[in-house]
């Protein structure tokens, strides 16, 4: 049996494996190769590019709708950024729908594709805040109300029920040898869905891209100062944490697959980004007992397209006659990167680029 998005990307046939209700068709990314930050879609295996976006300004940050058949994206038009969304089905149809006094960036989708959440800055405002609201952008309303730091990169948790994000602020922290460093702080934090019972989850000092592999464990990119590796750290929402990529390289942007045994990211190579999949060497469970070392899988993205990151999954829903026999999801998707952005009051800094 085989289904179509978009019309360029397959699924695989059913197998008699156990799977998730939703598997990934294929992929969006951000690409560098002509000059800007565009968007790009791709099937599994790096083939089949269709340019989303065009143009001199930057269009990055993409969040593809549950059903896969929509992106939101943040466009710095006119050097503001704002939220657009344009359709995976058809024709390319894109529409703004964030615009002033908002500043609006870093959007995502609710688990049903109904609402979606974004950080904003209000003019007037030193800080940027979340906000949540419906699909098409209308009926925004503020969660976080923080004067003292500023928050961004908000995602819903699988059910809904919580948002994990960003929260940053100036600190002062330990370098190298003992070292004083003074300069940005994130941690992640988690709130209810409605903006209620706002905490720290993580201790920091620089963790960034928050990414729900389940309902109880957030994943995410953690760095320390003057670093130059960052490390995708998995915490469930007691705080215990769990490495899951190899030490001493440079991965951020976790983007887990439904199966919850390997996940997208970018990673950085000799100052090139790039996009792969990292999952345990024996094959378990990211949240698995047991200590294993990790499998990263470089996708081959176009050389022409230059570096490749942030990239987003496209999932479809599996067909009810497949699902009852089972769905392989023998995916090989993997991101190498080296982004990290950190939040202080109005100001979103990327370490190597804007792609956020």
């Amino acid at each position: 049996m085989v289904a179509i998005v978009a019309g360029f990307l397959t699924l695989p046939a059913a197998s008699a494996a156990a799977s998730p209700s939703v598997v990934p068709a294929g992929f969006v990314a951000v690409t560098t190769g002509s000059g800007s930050l565009q968007i790009a879609a791709f099937k599994l295996d790096g083939s089949g590019e269709r340019h989303l976006t065009t143009g001199p300004a930057n269009h990055h940050y993409p969040s593809v709708s549950p059903d896969g058949t929509q992106l939101l994206y943040t466009g710095d038009e006119g050097g503001v950024d704002e939220i657009y969304l344009l359709n995976l089905v058809g024709p390319v149809v894109t529409s703004q729908i964030t615009r002033p006094p908002l500043r609006a960036n870093s959007a995502s989708w609710s688990p049903d594709g109904r609402s979606i959440v974004f950080s904003a800055l209000l003019s007037g405002s030193a800080a940027y805040q979340i906000f949540v609201a419906n699909a098409d952008g209308s009926g925004s309303v503020q969660l976080t109300h923080t004067v003292d730091s500023g928050n961004a990169q908000p995602v819903f948790s699988p059910d809904g029920s919580h948002i994990a994000y960003i929260s940053g602020r100036e600190a002062t922290g330990s370098g190298p040898n003992g070292s004083t460093v003074s300069g940005f702080a994130n941690r992640i934090w988690v709130m209810a869905a409605d903006g209620s019972d706002a905490s720290a989850l993580t201790a920091g000092p620089l963790d960034a891209y928050p990414a729900w592999l389940d309902a109880m464990t957030v994943v995410f990119a953690r760095t320390s100062y003057l670093s130059d590796s960052s490390e995708v750290v998995a915490s469930s929402l007691d705080g215990r944490e769990r490495l899951l990529s190899p030490a001493h390289q440079y991965f951020i942007e976790p983007r887990p697959l439904p199966d919850a045994r390997s996940y997208g990211a970018t990673m950085e190579t000799g100052g090139e980004l790039h996009l792969v999949k990292i999952s345990r060497a024996d094959g378990a469970l990211l949240t698995a007992t047991g200590s294993s070392e990790f499998a990263v899988d470089v996708l081959p993205v176009p050389a022409a397209d230059g570096s490749s990151l942030t990239m987003a999954w496209i999932l479809v829903p599996v067909p009810p006659a497949a699902r009852a026999g089972g769905f392989p999801l023998g995916v090989a998707v993997t991101a190498v990167g080296g982004i990290l952005v950190l939040v202080l009051l109005g100001g979103v800094a990327p370490r190597k680029t804007n792609a956020c």
